[in-house]
């Protein structure tokens, strides 16, 4: 597809600045402008990290590591041997299998946390579910339901970053806002009553699902978080 429409418009970003660098870099390469603007940002959870760090001291108990998001992924990646390991990794995407560093056994087909649960590869050992605290169990329940012995762990907490009005007022004056999970939807929701001059798109269909059920028009649905997606799916909408 070709990238030419994106020239000079104005991309709204609205994920952390750290996981963002790589879309930025996209989008200026074909023309785009960005505005990064973070929605939400990544906390400990409310233990401190006392139980993910209990987790990671006991490694090699597990046979599987999943992680359902990239921030889980790269906490989990400094612990992770960096040669021979019996410890097999999950991801929910491309993009969390890069946040691991290293190879990665399983992927879905598609990238939801639905489909990693349904889709995991059957197993005798110990599975660790490395998840946000605010999950919603999903995943370790189909897991649990498919006869796998698994703990859940919770990695971090995704809170709402507050803005300002300058903030929401550069957001609704660029050309397309960028969401990149359902928190950052509530967010923008909760924090300008859902007001969008722009195309609304977002990344994949949890974060469809949220934005339609905040009464947000979707224009377009990435597929892929992978800086190729994010500017595929961009570029559809000005086409």
């Amino acid at each position: 597809m070709s990238t030419v429409a994106l020239v000079g418009k104005r991309v709204a970003i609205t994920r952390p600045i750290a996981q963002s660098q790589k879309w930025v870099t996209a989008l200026h390469k074909v023309g785009a402008v960005c505005e990064t603007i973070p929605l939400i940002q990544i906390d400990q959870p409310d233990d401190e990290g006392f139980a993910f760090e209990q987790a990671m001291r006991k490694i090699d108990e597990y046979a599987w590591i999943i992680c359902t998001s990239s921030n889980g992924a790269s906490r989990v990646a400094p612990y992770l041997p960096k040669h021979s390991s019996h410890v097999q990794l999950a991801a929910v995407g491309e993009s969390t299998a890069q946040a691991f560093g290293q190879e990665v056994s399983f992927i879905p087909q598609s990238a939801t946390g639905h489909a990693l649960a349904l889709e995991f590869p059957r197993t005798d050992g110990k599975v660790l579910l490395v998840t946000a605290q605010e999950t919603n169990g999903e995943v370790e329940r189909i897991l649990r339901d498919r006869g796998i012995e698994v703990e859940g762990v919770a990695a971090y907490q995704t809170k709402q970053r507050n803005i300002s009005s300058e903030e929401i007022n550069r957001i609704q004056q660029c050309d397309a806002v960028l969401f990149a999970s359902g928190s950052a939807v509530r967010s923008w929701v909760a924090q300008s009553e859902a007001k969008t001059s722009g195309a609304v798109v977002v990344i994949g269909d949890a974060t469809l699902q949220v934005a339609k059920g905040c009464g947000l028009t979707v224009q377009a649905v990435a597929t892929s978080a992978s800086a190729d997606g994010i500017v595929t799916a961009l570029a559809g909408v000005f086409a």
